[in-house]
């Protein structure tokens, strides 16, 4: 599956004149298989409408290109700074990300902290949604255990 990003155009948050990125890493059981064709949503989260930043999609090693985002100066993160003035004086901009995939629940992950002239890689571990799971099971640690229930199991 080819890997596509979409980079949909908006307003830069005053103060953002740097450089930050962003990977994302999607997988399932517990990081050991990675998904492909997950849909990934980057969006501001202080902006008030909820228009995305941009629109990927992950690859067979459930990757997303890394991308380029606003961020605020790095020198807001080398000196302390008042932050009573939210966000404009934060040394990192924040941003949400939505992971979604049919046959898994979807993945919200709020305030992602993004600084300048760092690659910032967010990690999602998808959950089968309750349909791929069997009938009935138990949880053990870390293992399912199928119980049949035709054999009075």
């Amino acid at each position: 599956m080819e890997n596509n990003t979409v980079s949909i155009p908006g307003a830069v948050p005053e103060g953002y004149t740097a450089t930050g990125y962003l990977t994302v890493r999607v997988y399932t059981a517990r990081g050991g298989i990675p998904v492909e064709g997950a849909l990934v949503t980057v969006s501001y989260a202080d902006a008030s409408s909820p228009a995305p930043h941009a629109v990927l999609t992950t690859d067979r090693s459930g990757k997303t290109p890394t991308i380029s985002l606003a961020a605020p100066p790095r020198s807001l993160s080398l000196t302390p700074e008042d932050t009573s003035v939210y966000p404009r004086l934060l040394p990192y901009a924040l941003y949400n990300i939505t992971i979604a995939r049919e046959g898994f629940y979807t993945v919200n992950d709020l305030n992602v902290r993004i600084f300048a002239d760092i690659t910032a890689i967010q990690d999602a571990d998808l959950v089968p949604r309750a349909e791929a799971l069997p009938r009935e099971y138990y949880r053990d640690d870390s293992t399912y255990i199928e119980q049949d229930t035709e054999d009075g199991l």
